[in-house]
């Protein structure tokens, strides 16, 4: 059970693979209950620089999300947004296990 409510769903596209001919592998589209907060902040990226974050996604524990993903949102008012994610980042308990994911696209 999820320590926020996960009201919302997100797509996330990964990318097909090459198989080292020229050809690539099927994306695979995986679908996961969210917390979407539509909010304009700063965050620092992977590269340790700062960007501009448009939507702060919260998951339950450590879903398989990486930076090559496409993660597709549609609010309540049809309006669809598709970005790469900027930050990952695992929030872990006192037991160390992961109780949340906070991706910032």
């Amino acid at each position: 059970m999820p320590l926020v409510a996960m009201n919302q769903t997100i797509t996330v596209t990964k990318a097909g693979a090459s198989d080292g001919w020229g050809d690539k592998t099927d994306d695979v589209v995986v679908v996961y209950k969210a917390r979407v907060t539509e909010q304009t902040k700063t965050v620092v990226n992977t590269f340790g620089e700062e960007a501009v974050s448009s939507m702060t996604i919260l998951l339950d524990k450590l879903p398989d999300i990486s930076y090559d993903d496409t993660i597709t949102y549609t609010n309540e008012l049809g309006v669809t947004i598709a970005r790469k994610p900027i930050a990952i980042k695992p929030k872990r308990m006192y037991s160390g296990r992961p109780g949340l994911t906070e991706v910032n696209v």
